[in-house]
């Protein structure tokens, strides 16, 4: 299981309590987010899939079912690229396919309108732990959905820091998988010319609530419909958060597990 662009491991903690016993999960911390902040560059998708490839051979496992959300869903794309040998089945949850992009933005104009609500965490000194846990509960996307089940999904960020409380997150590393997930050539649209099983979840709310997930569904619908190994699952009444934060996170589970 592989993270979004400012998350971290942890943020698969409600999915994972939705799969069957006796499926094994790991669960990466991407570079420059959780236990990996102090992982050194590259940060490119590449290297960060051949991360996910050295998971694996830790553990002595050959295949595994491969799973991204958001922007895990293109480094879990570039690793099927890299390493298809090693896919038994690739998830892609709401990322890995296009998004709307301009090329004439730099990488901190993209990161604000990606996720722009949720970045302004890293840097703010909070005085108390429910202090970072209000800050998410007025967020756009969850302060009509709140629930304290989250609570466990987003504490592991927080770090004690003097007297307050900070998210740390390593700045490089988010601007340049934000930079390879709108407008580079090579990655941004990898998911969609997939030569392994691949099923794609999209939603019918973005980052900030707004109507139309992180993977637009108008392109995750050409992609299905143009590659045969692409299937495509559609969730009304979720965001691209409580996708895998909330009330989703069972459906997640389901695909995940191949239920």
């Amino acid at each position: 299981m592989i993270h979004g662009l400012t998350g971290t491991s942890r943020w698969w903690v409600n999915v994972i309590e939705h799969v069957p016993a006796g499926l094994g999960i790991i669960a990466v911390d991407v570079r420059g987010r959780g236990g990996s902040l102090e992982a050194p560059p590259p940060f490119h998708m590449a290297e960060l899939a051949d991360d996910v490839a050295r998971c694996l051979d830790q553990f002595s496992i050959d295949r595994a079912i491969i799973a991204g959300y958001s922007m895990g869903g293109w480094i879990a794309a570039v690793f099927a690229d890299r390493h298809p040998d090693r896919v038994a089945r690739l998830v892609l949850v709401d990322g890995g396919l296009s998004l709307p992009s301009d090329p004439d933005l730099d990488a901190d104009e993209i990161i604000g309108a990606m996720v722009g609500p949720s970045l302004a965490r890293l840097g703010i000194a909070f005085e108390t732990e429910e202090a970072f846990f209000d800050y998410w509960k007025a967020h756009p996307a969850l302060k009509r959905h709140w629930d304290d089940s989250m609570r466990p999904a987003l504490r592991y960020e927080l770090r004690r820091t003097g007297d307050a409380y900070e998210v740390v997150a390593n700045a490089e590393a988010i601007r340049e998988g934000a930079r390879q997930i709108t407008v580079d050539p090579a990655t941004r649209s990898i998911g969609e010319s997939v030569e392994v099983p691949t099923h794609l979840i999209v939603v019918e709310k973005g980052t900030a609530d707004q109507d139309g997930g992180l993977v637009p569904l108008t392109t995750a619908e050409g992609a299905a419909a143009a590659n045969p190994n692409l299937t495509m699952e559609y969730l009304e009444g979720l965001n691209h958060y409580t996708l895998i934060l909330g009330a989703g996170a069972a459906q997640v589970a389901a695909a995940v597990s191949g239920g």
